[in-house]
C-alpha cells in the first residue's frame, strides 16, 4: 500500500466534510461554506460552488434562498451507522 489517496476518495472526503459542516451549523450560506472549504481543504470558491451545485442536483442539499441545508434522508454520515 502506497498511502496515496486516489482522486475519488479525496473528493468523497471533501464532500462529506462539506456536508458535515453544513449539518453541524444547521445550515450555512454559500460564502460560509466556501470560506470553510478554502481554510480546511484549500479549495477555490469556484470548486466549492461546483460541489454545492452537484449536491443540489443530487438532492443531497436544499436551499431556502439564504441557507443551504442537508437533506437528512439522503446522506449517511459515519456516525449515523
Amino acid at each position: 500500500m502506497t498511502g496515496v489517496t486516489d482522486g475519488a476518495s479525496l473528493r468523497h472526503k471533501r464532500l462529506m466534510d462539506m456536508l458535515l459542516f453544513i449539518k453541524s451549523h444547521d445550515g450555512a450560506t454559500i460564502v460560509q461554506i466556501q470560506s470553510y472549504m478554502l481554510t480546511a481543504h484549500g479549495l477555490k470558491f469556484k470548486t466549492t460552488a461546483e460541489y454545492i451545485k452537484e449536491c443540489q442536483f443530487a438532492g443531497v442539499i436544499r436551499t431556502d434562498g439564504m441557507l443551504f441545508r442537508v437533506v437528512a434522508k439522503k446522506v449517511k454520515f459515519e456516525a449515523d451507522y
